[in-house]
């Protein structure tokens, strides 16, 4: 392989790797961590604890609500267990310089399906919550989704 493709390819590969580690940090805060403009008084609160405090869940809703938000963050452990060991495989096969491994290749699409995995099942536990809230509620939580989002960009 030429030098100038072998550069190419270990482009694209960090920034697979870097993307991902970007994914992974922007879910893990979006979810458990809210910039001064929604905290008040607490920079860092999380995620559950912040519906609690804005949007006045009632003890059927929390009942309801807490077994879904117990499974999404199960889910969501494994699937940053998943994103971070594939990460550290595409790190061991750049450092051989085999861009062309299999390995390095397995690596990749482990991350990518693992990134992808994770921002889906993100989506759709927010549409999951949003059924079990008031109109008034529902809205607050969009809007606090598509704040912490777009804050990132």
């Amino acid at each position: 392989m030429n030098s100038r493709l072998k550069w190419m390819v270990v482009s694209v590969i960090f920034s697979a790797v870097f993307a991902g580690g970007t994914a992974l940090f922007v879910t893990d805060w979006a979810l458990h961590r809210h910039g001064e403009g929604h905290a008040h008084d607490h920079v860092e609160t999380d995620f559950h604890a912040w519906m609690h405090e804005h949007l006045d869940i009632t003890p059927e809703q929390h009942a309801i609500l807490e077994p879904i938000e117990a499974e999404f963050e199960q889910q969501r452990t494994r699937l940053r267990n998943d994103i971070r060991t594939a990460g550290l495989e595409v790190a061991e096969a750049i450092a051989e310089a085999n861009v062309n491994d299999a390995r390095l290749k397995a690596a990749l699409e482990r991350l990518n399906k693992s990134q992808g995995e994770l921002q889906r099942m993100t989506l759709e536990h927010f549409f999951a919550m949003k059924r079990y809230l008031r109109p008034a509620q529902a809205k607050k939580l969009l809007e606090w989704t598509h704040d912490s989002l777009a804050r990132e960009h």
